[in-house]
């Protein structure tokens, strides 16, 4: 007798249809990468980065007079306290709250992987006690639910034993989530510690490094792999990806601001100096002479003003100080100040 075998439509045996099936399924499924797992991908990566370059350029004024200065973990703290104000968003970054950890603990690569694995594994076991606690509690309420006066007496006491039985269950699971709860919120909050001081000391090391001119893209590049690699695997890896909100409004106006101060011979020759520059300027693609010329009001009171301050503000932070004094006044103008922007604008 012969042996009868399906065929498709184009006269193959399914058999080997489906051989060729599996072939193609195996084929197309991705091979596991070798070495060890990446930290933090490439688009999280980039994410923080353009993040970072535009929290830094928005503060610059404040942050970029310091940075040159920072020498341990503790200057990182004092020069980042701008971003720790509850009436901005610039807090509200992983990194800049990790940046902005007020208390930390010893900490190096190796212990924050075991730290992590602990809490990954926490993670797991509260899911767990969760699940089991919310059985527990319908489990419960079921036995509740059926004890009713229709019951007769010996239901009756039948049912209130499966209710204590229950209740002393829910409690029990209830006593375990709790501590296993416990246990990994202080996992959570050592992790968050050891992480503020791996961040912070990576910091101090980009800024004593040399290597990078201090400048808020490759800042950004440095800080963007936080507290999961060190900052010159990071800035290896950003450097490699455009930023493409670079050099901001912020940061033009801070840069012009720049070049007025240093191109001044005489200190108190810089108020008819920087009048008579944005005057000169032709280039109508500069964002940042454009806007000064427009708000020459804010600035000619933000020169004055950092001039005449007592104590005398050093000339190598000088345009800080007037970038700042300027936001301040652009950030919050007087009904005053309204009135006589416009008639103090810079015009060709």
């Amino acid at each position: 007798m012969i042996d009868l075998v399906g065929y498709n439509g184009e006269g193959f045996p399914l058999d080997i249809v489906a051989d060729k099936m599996v072939m193609l399924a195996t084929e197309e499924r991705p091979k596991p990468q070798l070495g060890r797992p990446i930290a933090i991908d490439d688009g999280r990566l980039i994410g923080a980065r353009d993040h970072l370059v535009w929290l830094f350029e928005e503060t610059w004024a404040d942050v970029g007079e310091r940075l040159p200065w920072i020498r341990k973990p503790a200057d990182v703290l004092e020069a980042l306290q701008v971003w720790n104000n509850p009436n901005t968003c610039y807090n509200q970054h992983y990194i800049a709250q990790c940046l902005l950890r007020p208390s930390s603990v010893p900490a190096n690569p190796k212990w924050l992987t075991t730290i992590r694995r602990q809490l990954s594994e926490l993670n797991v076991t509260l899911r767990n006690a969760q699940d089991d606690l919310d059985k527990c509690r319908q489990s419960f309420e079921k036995a509740e639910r059926a004890l009713s006066v229709s019951l007769s007496a010996s239901d009756k006491l039948a049912v209130e034993d499966q209710i204590s039985r229950r209740r002393q269950k829910l409690s029990q699971s209830q006593t375990e989530y709790e501590a296993v709860s416990k246990r990994q919120k202080e996992t959570q909050e050592l992790l968050l510690d050891g992480e503020a001081t791996f961040a912070r000391a990576e910091f101090v090391r980009f800024c004593g490094s040399n290597r990078y001119r201090v400048a808020p893209l490759n800042i950004a590049n440095a800080l963007a792999g936080l507290p999961y690699i060190g900052w010159r695997q990071s800035a290896n890896r950003c450097k490699k990806h455009p930023a493409p909100g670079l050099d901001g409004q912020s940061m033009q106006v801070f840069k012009t601001i720049d070049r007025i101060v240093r191109s001044n011979v005489r200190r108190s020759d810089l108020l008819a100096h920087a009048e008579r520059w944005l005057r000169m300027q032709k280039d109508k693609s500069s964002l940042g002479v454009s806007v000064l010329r427009e708000k020459w009001y804010y600035l000619r009171w933000a020169i004055k003003t950092v001039l005449e301050a007592e104590p005398r503000v050093q000339t190598r932070v000088l345009q800080f100080a007037i970038a700042r004094e300027y936001w301040k006044r652009v950030g919050r103008p007087s009904n005053v100040d309204q009135l006589f922007e416009e008639e103090e604008r810079i015009v060709d």
